[in-house]
This record gives structure tokens, C-alpha cells and sequence, in this order.
């Protein structure tokens, strides 16, 4: 049997996918609905599309694994409350028939039973989730990967900025201040996350149908930007906007608000580090992330 592995990875132009193709341990992967992106090693790029079930079969054949998620962010999905869930159920169709091994879905646990039915949740999350549910219902073997809060999110949303008397603002809709959550460094994190799931699961026959949980910190907005102000020595405000802009996310930033996120046991959970994952911290995050962009938007600042 060939010591490279085919695994095809959904979605590889955005934060996930773009992740997930860039670790050197994985020896070959079909990155699918690839626009635009630079060449990589031992990346082959195929187009498929939710949409088109044929091109997705014919982007499986020969894959042993899937890394898949669905964006709830595209145009199509906005229009059509259920599509997103009908998108993986119809990516998890089109694996089992095509002989996958193996499947990694990115998911976000169910806020209606985190809170035993008080929250009305919404789609944001339970479309997710059903995915998850309906994975276990056609037995296909696989893990739900669930992330936390990304600490790109106030970078990748311009959310991260200077203010004319100089003070460093992290903004942050909805979502109040010392409010914490579970949190990740998606783009440092996340490969080694999957990287360590497939070099395990094929032996360990109790991750199958389980979670793995992508969370390296529990941490508020406020947490981060005390960080900031540490690390750079200017002044750092959290900044609470009054929506996203989309009710949906504002509904989620809520729900956060009123139960948090990933607060029910320790992060990292022990089973993460059992797979020989060691996560980045906040610190890290704020050190190598935040303070080398902060740096260009003071630069631009002195040149207007």
C-alpha cells in the first residue's frame, strides 16, 4: 500500500480548509472548489461543488478521508434556512457511496440541548448539528470536530484597528466584553488538529462517532486585548458594536452572552491532548498574530 494518503479537504480557500492544506505531515491532498489559490506541495485542486453531487463523486474516488464543513456565510445558504444542512447531508451521501473510509466534520454543539430547549437556537448552529446527527444515522464512520472561537476572527473582519488619538480598538459585536468562550488559533491549530486525528483514527476505534474538540483557550475579548496592551504598550479598548450585520451571528453572539461556549469541562480537554495536540495559547495568538498587523495599521496611521 502507497505511504501517501488521498485526503480531500472542502471549503480550501477559506481559514478552515486553507488550514487544514497546508500541514507537511499529510503526503497528498485533493483541495476541492479551489479559486484562486497558490500553488501548494503535494496539493492537487479540483472544482466541485455542494451543489453538483456528480462532482463531488468524482472529487472522492480513490479519497480514504474527508475534511468537510459547509459556509454559512454564502449567498445561497442565506437564502435557504435548511440548505446548509441539506449540503452536508448530501457531502455525507456522496462519501459513503463513493467508498470514503472516513470523515471529518466541522461542527458547533446543539445551543438547543446545551440549555435543555431555553434557547430558540439558530440556524447558525443546529444546521451543524444536524449533519452531525445524520452522520451517525447512515453509520458513517467518522469524528465531529468541533471549534472554538477563532482569535483571526477580529483580524480576518477588520475588527482589529487604530483610533485617531492612537489607542488600539478591538471590536467585537453583540458580544459583551468579559464574556468567555472557548477559543482557537485556526490557522496555527487546526492541521496539526487533523493531522493527529489521521494518524490515529484507524486504530483507535473509540474516536469513531465521537468529538474532538479544536479549543486551545477559554478567554473573553477583554482578555485578548489586556493581552494587546501588555505586549505593545498602547492603550487597548474593547469596542461592543450593536450588530454583525447579520441577525443570525447577532442571535449566536447572544446565546454566547447568556451560556458561553465549551465551559462545561477543562480546555484543553484531555482527550485533545491524549492525540498529542498541544495548542497555541492567547499569549501566542496576540504575539505572532495580532501585534505584527497592529504594527502595519500604526505604520499606515503615520503615513495618512
Amino acid at each position: 500500500m502507497s505511504s501517501k494518503r488521498l485526503i480531500a479537504v472542502l471549503g480550501a480557500t477559506g481559514v478552515q480548509g486553507g488550514a487544514v492544506s497546508h500541514p507537511p505531515e499529510i503526503n497528498t491532498l485533493i483541495v476541492l472548489k479551489v479559486l484562486g489559490l497558490a500553488q501548494l506541495p503535494n496539493v492537487s485542486m479540483v472544482k466541485a461543488h455542494f451543489n453538483d453531487p456528480m462532482s463531488l463523486r468524482k472529487a472522492f474516488e480513490e479519497v480514504e478521508a474527508v475534511y468537510a464543513l459547509t459556509n454559512f456565510y454564502d449567498a445561497e445558504n442565506q437564502s435557504n434556512k435548511v440548505q446548509e444542512a441539506q449540503h452536508g447531508m448530501m457531502i455525507a451521501d456522496v462519501a459513503k457511496e463513493t467508498g470514503v473510509n472516513f470523515l471529518i466534520w466541522s461542527t458547533v454543539p446543539s445551543a438547543f440541548l446545551r440549555t435543555k430547549g431555553k434557547f430558540e437556537s439558530p440556524r447558525l448552529v443546529e444546521n451543524k448539528f444536524y449533519v452531525s446527527a445524520y452522520l451517525k444515522q447512515i453509520k458513517m464512520p467518522h469524528v465531529d470536530m468541533y471549534l472554538g472561537f477563532y482569535y483571526e476572527n477580529w483580524a480576518n473582519f477588520h475588527q482589529l484597528s487604530v483610533d485617531s488619538d492612537g489607542a488600539i480598538e478591538l471590536v467585537q459585536p453583540v458580544m459583551k466584553p468579559e464574556q468567555k468562550l472557548g477559543m482557537i488559533w485556526v490557522e496555527r491549530d487546526l492541521g496539526p488538529t487533523v493531522d493527529a486525528i489521521l494518524k490515529t483514527y484507524r486504530t483507535r476505534s473509540d474516536l469513531l462517532g465521537d468529538a474532538v474538540y479544536c479549543v486551545g483557550g477559554f478567554h473573553s475579548t477583554a482578555d485578548v486585548a489586556r493581552e494587546i496592551q501588555k505586549q505593545t504598550g498602547k492603550q487597548t479598548r474593547v469596542v461592543t458594536a450593536p450588530t454583525s450585520g447579520l441577525e443570525d451571528l447577532d442571535i449566536m453572539f447572544g446565546y454566547y452572552n447568556q451560556y458561553s461556549l465549551y465551559n462545561e469541562f477543562p480546555i484543553p480537554t484531555e482527550e485533545s491532548q491524549q492525540l498529542g495536540i498541544r495548542f497555541h495559547t492567547m499569549e501566542d495568538f496576540v504575539r505572532e498574530g495580532a501585534v505584527p498587523r497592529i504594527k502595519k495599521l500604526v505604520q499606515s496611521k503615520l503615513m495618512e
